[in-house]
């Protein structure tokens, strides 16, 4: 029996072989736990300013004021024209859409909107450089068009009727 505990204790590692690997397991994990939290700080510090910089319009604007205002041009013109082709076809049509729904009350909304804050600025630039009423002239377009449309109305192509033309009597 003594030559069995004396191989017991040769064959297993003692507690204080056991603590010394416990607190280098310990300083390693922390030392890479450390090394995430760099990682991690510094890719989110790298992400703040790549989307501070993006999100900075007008620092973005300022520096290339031609590239914005053909850009916003191109995407207002690109929904503008959308919207107006699907307001076009769905116009005849008996089914009511959501787009159709839709595309009605943002034109409604935008017509206000224009009409009541774009207009009279726009009128009051176009008046001091040109000389002319701008509204005045819309008027007379918008009266024209009115006066076109009525008359399309009104005017139907006459159906001309075919007639049966009856064999004449012969005289007797």
């Amino acid at each position: 029996m003594a030559e069995e505990s004396v191989q017991r204790t040769t064959d297993d590692p003692s507690k204080r072989q056991l603590q010394k690997q416990m607190e280098k397991t310990r300083e390693s994990v922390s030392e890479t736990v450390g090394e995430i939290k760099e990682t991690v700080s510094e890719q989110i510090a790298t992400a703040k300013q790549a989307v501070t910089g993006v999100l900075d319009y007008r620092e973005q604007f300022q520096k290339e004021p031609l590239v914005w205002s053909l850009g916003a041009l191109s995407a207002g013109f690109a929904l503008g024209y959308t919207m107006g082709y699907a307001h076009k076809e769905t116009k005849g049509s008996r089914k009511k859409s959501e787009v159709l729904a839709f595309t009605n009350s943002l034109v409604n909304e935008l017509s206000v909107v224009g009409n009541s804050l774009v207009m009279p600025a726009l009128n009051t630039h176009i008046k001091e450089l040109f000389g002319f009423d701008f509204s005045e002239v819309l008027e007379s377009i918008e009266d024209a068009n009115k006066r076109k449309t009525k008359s399309k109305r009104t005017r139907k192509p006459a159906r001309k009727r075919a007639r049966k033309t009856l064999p004449r009597k012969s005289r007797k």
